[in-house]
Order: C-alpha cells, then sequence, then structure tokens
C-alpha cells in the first residue's frame, strides 16, 4: 500500500503498508490486501493508533473506523513506515485514497474533535495540579528554605560537609527516590522518618513543586542559615548539553565524548567581614575547578595570598584540582 502526503508542514510521508495480522486466513498477502480494502471507504478519514516500533522506521498501526456498510472495522493492524518522527502510543489520522494499483492512504492532521472520544486526568495528574494551584496561592519560593541551622562547625571542613550533605538529602527534594533505596536496602528507615513527609502537617504542596522544579530545570536551589547567624544561597546544577555555563561562557573541556555534564555548585554568603563572597565548583569527569569572587579589595588580597595553601589542602585530600582562580565581582 502507498500513503500519499499532503502538503502539510511538519507531517513525514508514509511509504509502505503490509498487513501483519491476519483477519481471515484465506490466500495469499495480495488477496487479503484486497479483501481489506474492500472494507474502506474511498475519502473517508480513519482513525488509527500507532502501536509498536518494529525497526528505525516501521510501526505497527491499528486502523479503526466503519466499513462501507456503516459497520465497525474488525481488526485492521498493519505495519507502516512512518519515518522517523512517530511514537509508539501516537494517534494518526489516515484518508482512504484507492486500492488500484495499490492501496493508498493520505497523511492527514488528526481531526479536532472526534466522535465518542473524550479527554480525560487520572486522579494522579488532578492531584499534581492542585497541589501545584495551592503552592502558587500560598506564595512558595522556587528555593528550599531551610528551617534549622545546617552545622556548629564551620570552622571543621570535614563536619560542615557532612551537615551541608545531611541537609540536602533529609530535605524532602529526594524522598520518592529514599523510597526506593529503603526498598532496596540502601536506606534506613530512621533516616527517611527525618524527611518532611512525615512529619506532622508536613508543607505537602511547596514540596512537590520544589520537587517538579528540580526535575524540571536540573537545579537544586537552597537558602538558609549555614551556621549560626550567617546566610548563605547554595544551588547545585548540572551544566547545559552545550558545555556552557549559564552565562553563556564555553567551559573548556566539557561535552567532550565519554565525559558526564558538568556539574556546578554555587554559593554565595555576605559576610559582616569579608563581604560578598561567592564560590563556584565545576566538577567534570572527576576533576575540579574553582572559582572565588569577592567584592572587596581587601578580602581579594587575603583570598589570593591564601591561595596556594587552599589549593594544596584541596589535593591533599584527594580531590583533582585543575584551576582555583580568586577574581573581582564585576
Amino acid at each position: 500500500m502507498m500513503l500519499k502526503l499532503p502538503d502539510l508542514a511538519g507531517v513525514n510521508p508514509v511509504s509502505r503498508v503490509m498487513p501483519v495480522l491476519v483477519v481471515e486466513s484465506i490466500g495469499s498477502i495480495a488477496q487479503e490486501l484486497g479483501d481489506r480494502a474492500t472494507q474502506l471507504v474511498k475519502g473517508q478519514e480513519y482513525f488509527a493508533h500507532v502501536l509498536a516500533k518494529i525497526s528505525d522506521t516501521t510501526y505497527t498501526v491499528k486502523v479503526e473506523g466503519t466499513d462501507i456498510k456503516g459497520e465497525a472495522l474488525k481488526d485492521i493492524v498493519l505495519k507502516m513506515d512512518l519515518g522517523n518522527t512517530a511514537k509508539a502510543g501516537q494517534s494518526i489520522s489516515l484518508r482512504y485514497m484507492h486500492s488500484d494499483p495499490v492501496t493508498t492512504f493520505l497523511l492527514t492532521p488528526p481531526p479536532s474533535n472526534i466522535a465518542g472520544s473524550t479527554t480525560e486526568i487520572s486522579a494522579a495528574a488532578n492531584l499534581i495540579g492542585n497541589l501545584l494551584k495551592q503552592a502558587e496561592s500560598e506564595g512558595v519560593p522556587s528555593r528550599l528554605q531551610a528551617t534549622d541551622i545546617i552545622t556548629h562547625s564551620p570552622n571543621n571542613p570535614k563536619v560542615m560537609a557532612q551537615d551541608l550533605k545531611h541537609a540536602v538529602t533529609s530535605s524532602g527534594l529526594f524522598y520518592e527516590s529514599h523510597l526506593s533505596d529503603l526498598l532496596q536496602g540502601n536506606q534506613s528507615l530512621a533516616a527517611l522518618k527525618q524527611e518532611p513527609q512525615n512529619q506532622l502537617n508536613p508543607p505537602i504542596a511547596g514540596l512537590m513543586s520544589q520537587q517538579l522544579a528540580v526535575l524540571e530545570n536540573q537545579r537544586m536551589s537552597w537558602q538558609g542559615e549555614v551556621w549560626p547567624g550567617q546566610a548563605m544561597n547554595w544551588d547545585v546544577y548540572l551544566q547545559p548539553e552545550n558545555g556552557s555555563d549559564e552565562s553563556g561562557q564555553a567551559q573548556a573541556g566539557a561535552g567532550k565524548a565519554g565525559e558526564d555534564r558538568p556539574i556546578s555548585s554555587e554559593m554565595t554568603l555576605h559576610m559582616p567581614n569579608l563581604g560578598t563572597v561567592s564560590a563556584k565548583l565545576v566538577l567534570i569527569d572527576g576533576r575540579m575547578r574553582i572559582n572565588i569572587i569577592a567584592d572587596q579589595s581587601t578580602t581579594l588580597e587575603t583570598l589570593r595570598n591564601q591561595r596556594r595553601s587552599l589549593a594544596e589542602a584541596i589535593t591533599k585530600n584527594g580531590q583533582q584540582l585543575d584551576a582555583l582562580t580568586v577574581v573581582p565581582h564585576e
């Protein structure tokens, strides 16, 4: 069979159609095609479902509608070459043209209104929609707001690192992933009970809104008191596929074959004596680059004088350091 394509942008032609399920076990494939064609009405549009992918461009398609007698078609499932833009589960619209010399369809846009069809939203989707509306009405911020001080040991890097890790893992942002870990024996029930979802009157709407934001943007944004009296903004995110940072500047070495996408961590602190200090850490294929930004000249001088000691401390702890820069705030 042949499918002709109308002059419609964004629609690919269907070149061949072959039967894959037998309606009646008689005769040859050609005869079966001819018998099926007698059920179809010339010029009539048929609603079809793409069932499954067979090869790169070939799919099984079930054609639905009524035959020449006005009765429902019976189990017409065909093999069609739909190109490389089709997907299993997709609906398409086919207009039957003729059967001589080969059975031919015209691939058309799906009709806007199909008799008897309805759009149904699952209970889960309705629940998510209602919770998102609630979060919006409550003005839930995109950043996760910490309610507790993260660490009381700012002078102990190892303890502080563990406290920061605990703040993220127990935030509730990754609760469902931790449930899966629990079933596989990789998470303790005691740790799971510490997350907000298991507390009294949990902020479900806000948490779901922030979880969806993390999934959509591949970015975790956190704000809170990192140690007593010191606020911090903290972002952890995946770099774009093109290897550029958020300013559009290319990250050297990023995007090479075999490398993972770079992971960035940005921290900004407004400190009483040093002013505003930001640090951006980029991890590329196991190697780290650090860029520290300060807005006060005295702070810049102090950081630059201590840069070598900081680099030695990082490498001493087993981290491969590619670069460590200290620059003024623009």
